[in-house]
Formats: structure tokens, C-alpha cells, sequence
């Protein structure tokens, strides 16, 4: 599927005013030249991104040798890209090239079983990845950082909260859940980066997507992916994928009750109940970095997601 950025994000100036050309791009792997699918691709000024489908094409309309943008091309096991709009001028194949990562991830034996950040679901009410009347949703992907009391520990499974509802339009209340949302995600397991403190590489190489059509509580098996903890922190991340089948709308109200009606991308993820000290939440912008997310604070300090982790 072609994937045209002003479609989905609504017609905006620069791409759009009097400028018919179509620029066609297929994201490929460097050496197979096979499709890339389901990439991250994000326009940094405009504050614009969109996840591909599997054939991994995108459509930017307009003259690119006259915007002034920087287009970021990012996916899992892959090197991240950054291109001017003025160098994809004339271009319509994007290469990325894969990461050669090694990692520790073998087979063991663990006894002891912990949880970790646990919640009690019926008290949860707030929910991060939904635009509201002060701030938009802005990221890419959503973290939660764990503890352990030692290194060396194996991550077996994760639970998260999520809105299972879609607000209906006409209503300004919570009247308005009226229909079941569908979502897929992916979850990414990140190790510390030991220079920022924030999340570092991937701690598994597989892709883990998660499709949930039912329910707010969604419980993740990650004993076949053998992954090891190699410090005595790690995060768990939410990556959203921003097509069309997770793709809705968010209505806010200010307080002269005007009406802001946008685009808005599954899921909703529970903030914890449980308050605490420290907060634990970070957010990654369309930028590519990784910030604290206080916009809870103080309530929230945490997401609604906790892992169970094997001595």
C-alpha cells in the first residue's frame, strides 16, 4: 500500500499547495533488496510520521527540491537513516542496511520467579497516546524502566493496560466508549545506554508484534525469545504503528468548548496507579530521542506494565 503523507495526516502547506508531482519511494534491504516492512518514516519539521505496510512504499507529493525538511527512516534491526528532501530529489529506492548485533541470549535454567511493578487494573484512569487540549501525542514509541537486584536475570513475560474502547465523536464524556478498538503493536526489550542512562540497544532481535482485538489487559509470553538482562535495569517499550488499520480520531474541548478533532493512533496505555519516588516513563520523540514523559506528574511515574523476571 502507498502510504501519502498529507493523506494521512491532512493537507498541510508545505507539501500540498500547487504542487501535483508524486514522489514514489520503496524502503529496501541493502543487500537482498527486498522490501523493509512496517518502517518508521517521519518528516521532523512538519511533525509528521507514518508506519509503512509490508511492501514498504511511501508517497511524498510536491516539489522536494524546494521543502526544507529532514525525513527520518527507522526500523528494528536496521541503521537509521536521515535524508534532506532536496538529496531524495530524483531518488525512488532507500536502502537500509542491518545492525550485526550479537547478543547473549542463551538458553538457561531459572528457578526463582519475580514480578515486577505490579497494579491493580480496576483503578487505572489515565492514558498516555491520546491528544488532548494542551498537548498532542507526539511519540514514536512509550518505555517502561524496570529494576532487578542483580544482573544475569531472564525477562519471561510482560502484562500492560490499554483503553479497549474508542470514544465516539458526538459524545464529550466517557458515555462516549461505545466500540471495541482494535490495535497491533510492537514491544521492544532495550538494555541501559551506559553514556545518557536512557534506552540503549535492543535486547532481542526478534520483532515481537502483538495483535489484541478484545479486552484492556493484554499479557505477553516472551519465554521463546531467551532473552537475558545484562544489568540490573532494562525498559519495555510500546512502539506504535502509525497506518491505517490503527489510525482514529481523539476529540478535545477547550475551555470555550471549541472542538479539536485529529488523528490519533492505538493504543492508549494505562498509567499506573502506583505512585512512587522516581519516575520510570520515557518517550520517544519524532526526533529519535528518549525523554522522561511527566505529563502525569506526580501522579504518574509509571506505565501500567509489569514483567516477570526468572533468577
Amino acid at each position: 500500500m502507498k502510504y501519502f503523507i498529507t493523506i494521512i495526516f491532512g493537507l498541510f502547506t508545505l507539501l500540498s499547495a500547487g504542487q501535483n508531482k508524486i514522489n514514489t519511494f520503496h524502503v529496501v534491504d541493502s543487500l537482498s533488496g527486498k522490501p523493509v516492512p512496517s518502517t518508521s518514516v517521519t518528516l521532523i519539521k512538519a511533525r509528521l510520521s507514518i508506519t509503512t505496510e509490508k511492501d514498504g512504499i511511501f508517497q511524498i507529493p510536491g516539489n522536494l527540491s524546494l521543502m526544507r525538511d529532514t525525513l527520518v527512516i527507522y526500523v528494528q534491526n536496521y541503521k537509521q537513516r536521515r535524508l534532506t528532501l532536496r538529496q531524495l530529489n530524483g531518488m525512488d529506492t532507500i536502502q537500509l542496511s542491518r545492525y550485526n548485533i550479537k547478543l547473549n541470549n542463551a538458553i538457561a535454567k531459572f528457578d526463582v520467579d519475580t514480578l515486577l511493578n505490579d497494579y491493580k487494573k480496576n483503578r487505572i484512569v489515565h492514558y498516555a497516546g491520546v491528544n488532548t487540549s494542551t498537548a498532542k501525542f507526539e511519540y514514536l514509541q512509550m518505555a517502561q524502566q524496570f529494576y532487578t537486584t542483580k544482573p544475569g536475570v531472564s525477562l519471561k513475560s510482560i502484562k500492560l493496560n490499554r483503553l479497549s474502547f474508542g470514544l465516539d465523536d458526538s459524545d464529550n464524556s466517557w458515555l462516549g466508549l461505545v466500540h471495541l478498538d482494535v490495535t497491533r503493536f510492537r514491544i521492544r526489550i532495550y538494555d541501559i545506554d551506559p553514556v545518557t542512562h536512557r534506552p540503549g540497544r535492543d535486547l532481542c532481535s526478534k520483532v515481537i508484534e502483538e495483535s489484541k482485538r478484545v479486552g484492556s489487559q493484554v499479557s505477553i509470553n516472551l519465554k521463546k525469545y531467551h532473552i537475558t538482562i545484562p544489568n540490573t535495569t532494562f525498559f519495555v517499550a510500546v512502539e506504535w504503528m502509525r497506518d491505517f488499520y490503527n489510525a482514529g480520531y481523539s476529540v478535545s474541548y477547550d475551555d470555550n468548548g471549541k472542538t479539536t478533532r485529529e488523528i490519533n493512533y492505538r493504543p492508549a496505555i494505562g498509567i499506573s496507579p502506583v505512585t512512587g519516588n522516581a519516575l520510570n516513563i520515557w518517550a520517544l520523540n519524532l526526533n529519535q530521542e528518549w525523554k522522561l514523559f511527566t505529563y502525569f506528574m506526580p501522579f504518574g511515574t509509571d506505565l501500567a506494565m509489569s514483567a516477570v523476571i526468572a533468577y
